[in-house]
């Protein structure tokens, strides 16, 4: 049995002798048609049956209300909680998120981007990480700006390209994990994480160094690691801190993941956490509280950045006011027992 061709607004807007745009106008309840010309073609539409199209709804109003959320790694636990934020503000909102994952690969962004871009979503969050970076390829950035299609970054920032942003205040959050350390009495303390070449990275170093000041400690440069965030090297790098002579008392890291590490390559050489060595990560992902021990952590509110970089988006896209563009949001110790 042959289907039924179900109708389109082309079969409408011919039946009724008027224009695609004026049959859309009268599906958006647009107060620019005519009585007789409305009731017209809302006869027509009744008569064909026609179920509007989700694009052809919006062709007067010139939005597709949906956003892209563009992400580097799917599998990081800190993202779903973060796109969780977004999709639930953007579904309160009545937008639709179309979820782009990189692999951090900004060829692969750029493509991404360019996909986007051609399906017309009315605005894009990225989540890092090459606007994290200081030096990188940030042309597509620039396009997005001088294009003025809204735009939202979390956790990432750019010196010179003007584009909001939610992130975490990195300087304060590796300040407060070394002042905890430092409050117990540890002298000797690492701090492991990714490459300089990123901003995170630089600025936990900085709130490290600056806790090492106010206690008027010196800073042992043998104790910074900070190379990149692939696991393999988490394990590797905290083997090698814990075959010094002078082994670090407590460690530091750039994330809950590389606290997991640093924790199996202690037990592989029978250091116990936390008698024979302190560790704090970053993130505070779910599991980072069921872990053992469980790990003291320096928290970033993941889902409430989700929905503040949500709601500055569509502020964008509505053409309303941004009162505040760059949001730094204070980062919070949870203390367990990894360094109780």
């Amino acid at each position: 049995m042959t289907e039924k061709k179900r109708n389109s607004i082309y079969d409408v807007a011919k039946k009724a002798g008027v224009s695609i745009a004026t049959v859309s106008r009268v599906l958006n309840d647009s107060n620019f048609v005519k009585t007789s010309t409305r009731e017209r073609i809302l006869g027509i539409i009744k008569e064909l049956d026609y179920m509007p199209n989700f694009f052809a709804r919006n062709l007067v109003k010139k939005t597709s209300k949906t956003i892209g959320l563009i992400l580097p790694e799917i599998v990081n636990p800190i993202y779903p909680e973060i796109a969780k934020g977004i999709s639930d503000e953007a579904f309160s909102k009545k937008y639709t998120v179309f979820l782009c994952n990189t692999e951090a690969s900004v060829g692969k962004e750029i493509e991404l981007l360019k996909d986007l871009l051609e399906k017309n979503v009315d605005g894009i969050i990225f989540i890092g990480t090459e606007m994290c970076k200081y030096k990188g390829n940030f042309k597509h950035y620039l396009y997005l700006h001088n294009k003025n299609i809204p735009t939202v970054f979390i956790n990432g920032m750019l010196q010179d390209i003007d584009i909001p942003f939610v992130r975490i205040n990195e300087v304060r959050a590796g300040y407060l994990a070394t002042k905890h350390m430092l409050k117990k009495g540890l002298k000797k303390i690492a701090l492991l994480g990714g490459s300089l070449d990123f901003m995170p990275a630089r600025e936990k170093l900085k709130g490290y160094k600056k806790a090492f000041r106010e206690f008027g400690m010196p800073i042992d440069e043998k104790y910074i690691i900070l190379d990149n965030f692939e696991i393999k090297n988490g394990f590797r790098n905290t083997s090698k801190l814990l075959e010094m002579d002078e082994r670090p008392e407590g460690i530091i890291t750039g994330s809950d993941i590389l606290a997991i590490e640093v924790i199996r390559a202690s037990v592989a050489k029978g250091i116990s956490v936390p008698r024979d060595l302190k560790v704090i990560g970053f993130d505070n992902i779910s599991f980072s509280a069921t872990y053992s021990p469980p790990i003291t952590t320096i928290a970033q509110p993941k889902y409430k950045m989700g929905t503040m970089a949500l709601g500055m988006l569509v502020k964008l896209i509505e053409k309303k006011e941004l009162f505040q563009k760059k949001v730094l949001i204070e980062p919070e110790l949870v203390i367990r027992d990894s360094c109780p």
